[in-house]
């Protein structure tokens, strides 16, 4: 049930980031906790030449190929099963995807994952984070700091974080060319690039 719920907001939303990221030189994506497949399918509805693959808990990975072969793009768009918290990546992808996952881990845990995404890049590759990022003063926005609550009592060390944790994650990881990119509604991106 939670990823259907799941599924719905993220089909809805997904064409903007999509616009946002832009699929111009994305030929491998890699999917990091990727649930249903919504990013996914529609990177890969966005770019024909564009092949997805999607890491998340075996448990998911039926509900993510029914999605997948539903929209059409099974033969683009593959699941792995696999713990996003200490598992290698892979290698030679060209964009690492990252939503609605940081806010459920610890600093720690972020920076670990963002160097193994780095790992995961080739050259010129980008990582693109999707959560809600707060302002420097932790205060703003609102929904961004009343789901650091819900973080608080619901995992066992997960936040929201500001955009400047997220910046220095990401430049203690690797990536250059670091920007926020401000989206409509409750959530927004953190882009870094590996050089």
């Amino acid at each position: 049930a939670f990823i259907a719920a799941m599924h719905r907001n993220a089909s809805e939303r997904a064409p903007l980031v999509v616009h946002a990221v832009g699929v111009e030189n994305v030929g491998r994506m890699l999917d990091v906790g990727g649930g249903s497949g919504a990013y996914s399918i529609a990177f890969a509805r966005a770019n024909s030449a564009l092949r997805a693959e999607i890491l998340d808990q075996a448990t998911v990975e039926p509900i993510a190929l029914r999605h997948i072969q539903e929209a059409g793009v099974g033969d683009r768009v593959s699941v792995r099963a696999g713990d996003l918290r200490s598992d290698r990546l892979g290698e030679g992808y060209d964009l690492v995807f990252v939503s609605a996952i940081c806010h459920m881990l610890t600093p720690e845990e972020n920076l670990d994952l963002l160097g193994r995404c780095r790992e995961a890049l080739g050259p010129g590759g980008r990582v693109v984070i999707q959560d809600f990022i707060l302002e420097a003063d932790k205060t703003a926005p609102r929904f961004a700091a009343l789901f650091a609550l819900n973080m608080l009592v619901g995992t066992r060390g997960g936040s929201s974080y500001s955009e400047p944790e997220y910046a220095a994650w990401l430049a203690e990881a690797g990536f250059r060319e670091i920007r926020h990119v401000r989206l409509p509604g409750i959530t927004g991106l953190m882009i870094g690039s590996r050089l």
